[in-house]
């Protein structure tokens, strides 16, 4: 029983945690960026087209993104986006 509570307590945690992710970024603009973040050891590099749409997808996947560059990446990494 005492599983089962846990588990509800956890999985609405998770529910909770979730929706602190969801920035709008609709009125940020178009300002492209480069950024980066370290996974599993290797250096990904991403375009975003603002900083807000940069934060909201380090939130998602509870990384650390910063900027590497103003404009778009030279090569975004096969892993942007997933």
């Amino acid at each position: 029983m005492k599983l089962i509570i846990l588990a509800v307590l956890l999985a609405m945690l998770g529910i909770s945690m979730s929706q602190v992710c969801n920035y709008d970024c609709t009125q940020s603009g178009i300002d492209y960026l480069c950024g980066k973040t370290v996974r599993n050891g290797r250096e990904i590099r991403c375009t975003y087209k603002n900083p807000c749409e940069m934060d909201q997808h380090a939130c998602q996947k509870r990384e650390e993104w910063k900027k590497d560059t103003t404009g778009r990446c030279t090569r975004d990494s096969d892993e942007c986006r997933r």
